[in-house]
């Protein structure tokens, strides 16, 4: 298997870029690096060649998908980021060279000069950034170069049902957040689209590549993948956060509101298990006392 003759991380930091199963997690870690290479090369140009180019992995971890590009940088120069220190430090001291390590913030920049790549790929980030999303493609728009490609992954359809609990319906999704008071391990869906409308303000959408489906038509439960070229143009984060007054827009604002008041619910029934009723009267008890103290 490829990548697998250069050191492994602990299986501690081989998770913290992913789940891991079986019962040799490393072995699936291998497994799954090479997975998600194939995914990456099923997407590029068809003319696309690996002599010379200057590549990103957003989000490496522990290197999990760069490990298996060790060939094609050797004839190049790979770079891998992320903001976690620890598998950071051990890449810098295991994996370099052939790859380069550097760790990067919550927000914008990296650091890399403008026009610097000619392709960036971002397996499980953009699946976990909420309100930086905008600020964050912009920033892969200033380092690639003219006609560089950003290849993401995204929860699409094969990852609602079993993530949300209901039925998946294109028209009603758009960019959805859960868990988002969980920060970097928020859950962010995207709808295709919303890719389209939005992240197409500032790239070519070039392939989305939904998940395989089985017999009965139900999508495997896995990743999509959206292929992306760099627009020669310079936009601002509001610009490609615009809303349009388009159907789809309002029913994915509607959509994102119902959730979020559900998950408030859940919230409050793990927070408060007394009904609602009974929360409100403790809180207007507590106010009369306040209220009584403050005149004696």
């Amino acid at each position: 298997m490829g990548g697998s003759s250069l050191p492994l991380p602990s299986a501690e930091l081989a998770a913290r870029v992913g789940t891991v199963e079986g019962a040799d997690p490393l072995e699936f870690y291998l497994a799954e690096g090479a997975r998600l290479r194939r995914v990456i090369e099923s997407l590029l140009p068809e003319d696309w060649d690996w002599e010379n180019k200057q590549v990103l992995d957003f989000g490496c971890g522990s290197a999990r998908v760069l490990r298996h590009f060790e060939q094609e940088a050797l004839g190049g120069r790979f770079w891998g980021c992320d903001i976690d220190e620890p598998s950071i430090r051990w890449a810098e001291s295991k994996l370099s060279p052939p790859f380069q390590f550097f760790g990067n913030g919550l927000v914008p920049p990296l650091k890399l000069p403008v026009r610097t790549l000619d392709l960036i790929w971002a397996m499980s980030v953009f699946t976990h950034i909420t309100d930086q999303w905008s600020a964050w493609l912009l920033e892969m728009h200033r380092v690639l170069a003219p006609g560089g490609i950003l290849i993401a992954s995204f929860l699409g359809e094969g990852m609602w049902a079993p993530l949300v609990g209901e039925p998946y319906v294109e028209d009603e999704v758009g960019m959805t957040v859960l868990h988002h008071w969980e920060g970097p391990d928020a859950w962010v869906f995207h709808s295709e689209w919303w890719l389209r409308e939005h992240w197409g303000r500032a790239y070519e959408v070039l392939t989305v590549q939904d998940p395989p489906r089985g017999p009965d038509g139900t999508p495997e439960i896995t990743h999509s993948y959206v292929a992306l070229r760099r627009r020669e143009l310079k936009l601002t984060p509001a610009q490609l956060e615009r809303v349009d007054p388009i159907p789809g827009e309002l029913a994915a604002l509607q959509t994102s509101l119902r959730l979020a008041r559900r998950e408030m619910g859940d919230l409050h029934q793990q927070l408060a298990p007394t009904s609602g009723a009974g929360f409100l009267r403790r809180r207007l008890e507590r106010l009369s006392g306040s209220t009584k103290a403050s005149r004696r």
